[in-house]
């Protein structure tokens, strides 16, 4: 599959992810609220998007460590809030955070970082200290 079919914008403000079975919102936390944001805030962030059935879904969440690193791809080039290079497909729109949380790592008040700029992993200490960006995240059919 061409990277160019990869990402399909559906129009709707979700990005569905061809290779993955993923759907994605197509903006994040920096996009939306303008400001970096602490782990609970990224979980009222993704509450509130299924409040509102964002696309028509409410069963969006945070991704895990594994689906955020299927964005990241070296072919892609996005400037993220600061202008700098983000390796991610053009379907999502720019001007976002270069960095993306993860959901809690299983029976640790720890989660996961990644960066959009380089392709790496961090776990910063202290959920409600962290300063990213988030972007919600579905399963979608694996047929799309």
């Amino acid at each position: 599959m061409n990277d160019d079919q990869r990402f399909i914008d559906n129009g709707d403000g979700a990005v569905t992810d061809r290779k993955s079975g993923l759907m994605w919102t197509r903006t994040d936390t920096m996009n939306d609220m303008e400001k970096w944001v602490n782990y609970m805030e990224c979980l009222d962030y993704v509450r509130g998007l299924n409040e509102k059935k964002f696309a028509g879904y409410d069963d969006w969440r945070l991704p895990t460590r594994d689906e955020l690193s299927t964005l990241y791809d070296e072919c892609c080039s996005q400037k993220d809030k600061f202008g700098k290079t983000i390796r991610i497909s053009e379907c999502f729109a720019p001007g976002g955070g270069f960095s993306m949380v993860a959901q809690l790592v299983s029976g640790r008040p720890r989660t996961w970082v990644f960066n959009l700029r380089d392709g790496q992993y961090s776990q910063p200490d202290g959920l409600w200290t962290i300063s990213e960006s988030a972007r919600a995240v579905r399963a979608v059919n694996k047929s799309v």
